[in-house]
């Protein structure tokens, strides 16, 4: 059965085997069981094109590997842009 935290386990699994290009990584997962959408947000330390371009790549086999169970929407974005009060607007 698929849940947020199987989701993220498997997600986590799949970034970790990049830390040397992505840095740090905070992963957050949202699953909507009834339009069956997985919804993730990839937060990098070293947030450049080849870092989120692999992270990108990792994303989309990703959704390739469970084409048949559900659809992927995501979000890659540097982390400190998260830590930074002027990334919230109000």
């Amino acid at each position: 059965m698929i849940s947020a935290e199987n989701l993220k386990y498997e997600l986590s699994g799949r970034l970790h085997e990049l830390a040397s290009v992505t840095g740090k990584t905070h992963l957050s997962v949202r699953w909507e069981p009834q339009a069956r959408i997985v919804r993730v947000g990839a937060c990098l330390e070293e947030y450049n094109w080849d870092s989120r371009e692999a992270v990108l790549k990792r994303l989309l086999a990703f959704e390739a590997d469970h084409f048949d169970e559900l659809a992927l929407e995501f979000d890659i974005i540097p982390l400190h842009a998260v830590r930074d009060e002027s990334f919230a607007e109000v």
